[in-house]
């Protein structure tokens, strides 16, 4: 099968600012970090999650406890109870994917990831193919979960996916979403365009494309560049 993503493509030669370009001035999966990034002429990635509402956010974890300083799931507030919130002890609150969509408009390829979600209310691949619909800029769309991408490949066969896998630990996962992740068992659903893997436990024997997550150390810029993979990084110079 010949891949859809060309050899000389942003997504296996142009460095991905992790949650935007974010510092000790702009929060992650903030609108400030994503400026800073376009302002750099770097690619963002970014994660995508509902509010209880059903309205599509910038933001990664499940919980609002870490960013926010929220003891609440982002799933069970609603949009305008989120509104309310800072990320980072910035003034800088949580944007709509939307927002975010508009801001970027075109200046700088994306990697959005569509994260697991503790609510099955809503169908979030839908949420992001639907907002994704009209933009005009280039971009790829991964997850863990490849149900999701499976959805998203049935909505919008025409999008680059990408299947995420690898963990550090198991941590509180089964042995079963551990293998799956770990494994890539279930491309077969997803039929990614690419892989997204974590870096510590590359290579892998993978014909599919292949990039690396997440270069945060010298040591791990070294890893990559060994590699000779492209990567997703924070709090690194990926030009030094």
């Amino acid at each position: 099968m010949i891949s859809r993503i060309k050899k000389d493509s942003w997504l296996l030669t142009t460095p991905v600012a992790h949650r935007g370009l974010h510092n000790e001035l702009y929060g992650e999966n903030s609108m400030g970090a994503y400026k800073n990034a376009i302002a750099n002429g770097y690619p963002i990635e970014m994660d995508v999650q509902l509010s209880k509402d059903g309205v599509a956010l910038c933001f990664h974890d499940d919980s609002l406890e870490r960013v926010c300083a929220k003891k609440a799931y982002i799933n069970d507030l609603t949009h305008e109870e989120i509104k309310e919130l800072k990320i980072l002890n910035t003034e800088e609150g949580i944007p709509t994917f939307e927002d975010f969509l508009k801001e970027v408009n075109g200046q700088v390829p994306l990697m959005i990831e569509i994260k697991q979600q503790r609510s099955k209310e809503y169908d979030i691949a839908k949420k992001v193919v639907d907002a994704l619909k009209d933009y005009k800029g280039e971009f790829v769309v991964q997850s863990f979960d490849p149900f999701i991408m499976q959805r998203v490949k049935k909505y919008a066969p025409h999008i680059l996916r990408g299947q995420l896998g690898g963990v550090p630990e198991r941590g509180n996962l089964s042995w079963v979403k551990y293998t799956v992740v770990k494994k890539l068992t279930f491309n077969f659903l997803s039929k990614p365009d690419y892989i997204n893997y974590y870096l510590n436990h590359m290579p892998i024997n993978k014909k599919t494309p292949t990039v690396c997550w997440t270069v945060r150390t010298e040591e791990n810029l070294a890893l990559a560049r060994k590699l000779n993979v492209n990567f997703v990084f924070e709090s690194v110079n990926p030009n030094e």
